[in-house]
């Protein structure tokens, strides 16, 4: 295991609130401390001392080897009548052309496959199980890049039968990119669809 964190720096923030009828309604307070090989954040949302409530989040994630990373998120949540905790525990192993990851925790799993074929073909794999509603959904998704072309398309098909894809187009020489997206649920019979422009 890698030594506890060197070279630590910290960053601290106080995210905008929201209000209502001049009340807070919400309110956050981030902390993230970054080291050579590890990362830990600490996140406050509507802490109230008087009515004793509060969400409270923690990430850690700590380097083991040049590829391997391994962690957990703490979450406990507090307020009158009702308190509780979920831990997920999380890794990720980073090869020169594949990175893949796994997250256990209360109800469930998530487990993610991203393989680079080339600088053309990109494929990805998502497994999501929970326990609690005893269904599992399946994902594939993959990316094709036409460089000389400027174009980017996306696709993507699911165990719920979604399919859907998303075209970018670049437009040189001004910095404009245009993407057109579809997305079609054969069970549902839904259909969506819509295109953006981007400049900058």
């Amino acid at each position: 295991m890698s030594p506890a964190c060197p070279s630590v720096s910290p960053a601290l923030s106080l995210s905008p609130g929201q209000t209502h009828q001049a009340k807070f309604v919400t309110w956050q307070f981030d902390g993230e401390y970054r080291g050579d090989d590890c990362t830990a954040t600490l996140t406050l949302g509507n802490p109230d001392l008087l009515g004793g409530s509060v969400i409270v989040v923690a990430h850690f994630l700590q380097s083991v080897t040049a590829r391997l990373v391994l962690g957990g998120e703490l979450v406990y949540h507090r307020r009158p009548g009702e308190e509780g905790a979920i831990l997920t525990l999380a890794g990720k192993y980073t090869a020169p052309n594949w990175v893949s990851t796994l997250n256990l925790g209360y109800g469930g799993a998530h487990a993610s496959y991203y393989h680079r074929a080339n600088e053309q073909v990109q494929v990805g794999v998502e497994l999501e199980a929970n326990t609690r509603l005893q269904e599992t959904t399946f994902a594939f998704g993959y990316q094709l890049n036409l460089p000389r072309a400027n174009v980017v398309f996306r696709g993507l098909l699911d165990s719920n039968w979604s399919v859907g894809g998303v075209l970018e187009k670049k437009l040189p020489p001004l910095p404009v990119t245009l993407a057109l997206g579809a997305f079609l649920n054969h069970w549902r019979n839904r259909f969506h669809c819509g295109f953006s422009v981007t400049v900058g």
